[in-house]
């Protein structure tokens, strides 16, 4: 009896130690480290709120002109999303620190009582544990390490979405807005000849066509403001949103940069970053080494179930029996044969898809570096030959009307012209700012912040 009770207070104290063994917290392993050295800002996972001092520094921001990068380090410290897509890696740690974990032991306890009075209840009981764990576990810690490590580059890959998309929403806002500043004028334009055309067919010196296609040109650019606003409005909520701004917010936005900052690069020299840099690669990478380590954990052996521990029995004549027990499974029927198949066609998915990103990802860098080239000599065109021209249009017309040498229709139809030209050159140069997001999308990271970084952690390599 004796015996019993000791072995049953040792497993009672073995189950309250596990139960009480503290779980260390979870940080960010690196993460912001990795964002820092792509897109030069920081990000953190606050698993609480947000403290005054970073809720300070977003307000510092919204109350200045927002400039793009203002308005990605504003997403990543403000937007919930960012939280919901750390918690993904206080999952895969959690699993890591389960992998390393010893199984419960299993107990069984047989009470028998006797038929006649002078004999004791019979007691049998069983304490065992998975003796597989010695072997188990290390292979469980490597399978683990393997998911953390492609859980963090997924991590990482969600949030630089998250803040290239900030980017380019926010190159496109600045663009219809500059496209707006055109459109006005246009209107203004339109309406001047429709009222020069109404006094003219009032008198009868324009015919009902004229007048008629004057009108039609006016309320056509009126509609063209309402759709510019429309589009204004669309995008003005979406970069609330992916700034994380819970109420509507004017924000304070400068005109759309001229200044080009890329003039070409050797593509296969930005083939080979975007190779390197990808976080989506490199997690696609990692699912291939975590299914290879899962085949460690379907041999034969690991569906034995072995298990070893104490036996004992107090028989009715007060004799107490201790020794050890065993259990386990015979694999003849199951010896992880399906799984092995299925990790098989797994892997064999997880290397085709990985060479299918490989694709997307060359393609991706190709065709921004396609889109912005030609971008650059469209706004060459612009820059160097159209708008100069249509400039001196205006001042040829000018002088023309100044002397009665041109009617004001063709001055009116001069200018509106040469608006037009200028929308059309802000439409463009919001194309390049685009194309340059999705360059620096399909790299991985800033082109220029990717030439001159340094060294940061590197996951496993097998």
């Amino acid at each position: 009896m004796s015996g019993f009770r000791t072995i049953g207070a040792s497993s009672i104290l073995c189950l309250l130690c596990f139960g009480c063994t503290r779980v260390p917290q979870a940080n960010d392993n690196g993460v912001d480290c990795l964002i820092n050295s792509k897109i030069d800002k920081h990000v953190e996972w606050y698993q609480g709120c947000p403290d005054d001092q970073i809720n300070s520094a977003i307000q510092c921001l919204l109350e200045n002109e927002l400039t793009p990068e203002a308005a990605i380090q504003i997403a990543l410290l403000k937007n919930p999303k960012v939280q919901s897509i750390f918690e993904e890696l206080g999952i895969a740690h959690a699993d890591l620190v389960e992998a390393g974990l010893l199984s419960n032991p299993d107990f069984s306890v047989e009470v028998r009582y006797p038929y006649k009075k002078n004999l004791v209840t019979n007691i049998e009981y069983l304490v065992t544990a998975t003796f597989l764990d010695i072997f188990l576990i290390p292979l469980r810690t490597r399978l683990a390490a393997a998911e953390f490590e492609q859980a963090k580059r997924r991590v990482t890959n969600e949030i630089l979405d998250l803040a290239f998309e900030v980017r380019q929403t926010y190159y496109e806002l600045l663009g219809e807005q500059q496209k707006l500043k055109y459109i006005r004028p246009i209107v203004e334009l339109t309406s001047i000849h429709g009222e020069i055309a109404s006094r003219q067919k009032i008198i009868g010196n324009v015919n009902r066509l004229d007048f008629q296609q004057v009108q039609a040109r006016f309320l056509e650019a009126k509609l063209e403001i309402a759709k510019e606003q429309t589009t204004i409005i669309r995008l003005s909520e979406k970069l609330n949103r992916l700034l994380g701004l819970s109420e509507e917010i004017c924000l304070i936005l400068p005109e759309i940069p001229q200044d080009i900052d890329y003039e070409g690069y050797d593509i296969c020299a930005l083939e080979s970053i975007a190779l390197a840099e990808r976080m989506d690669l490199q997690e696609a990478r990692f699912e291939v080494i975590r299914l290879r380590r899962m085949l460690g954990l379907k041999d034969w052996w690991t569906y034995t179930n072995l298990k070893a521990g104490v036996a004992g029995e107090r028989d009715p004549d007060r004799l107490n029996l201790v020794g050890f027990g065993l259990s386990g499974e015979i694999p003849i029927f199951n010896f992880g044969q399906a799984a092995r198949m299925r990790i098989f066609a797994q892997l064999r998915q997880a290397q085709d898809r990985y060479e299918t990103l490989e694709i997307r990802i060359l393609s991706e860098v190709r065709e921004a570096h396609k889109l912005l080239m030609s971008d650059l000599g469209m706004i060459n065109d612009y820059r160097i030959r159209i708008i100069p021209l249509q400039n001196e249009i205006i001042n040829s017309s000018e002088e023309l009307y100044n002397v009665m040498g041109l009617g004001i229709d063709r001055l009116i139809e001069n200018k509106r012209q040469e608006l037009e030209a200028n929308r059309n050159y802000f439409e463009i140069l919001k194309d390049y700012w685009v194309a340059r997001v999705q360059l620096d999308k399909a790299l991985g990271g800033y082109l220029f912040r990717l030439l001159s970084k340094d060294g940061c952690i590197e996951g496993a390599i097998e």
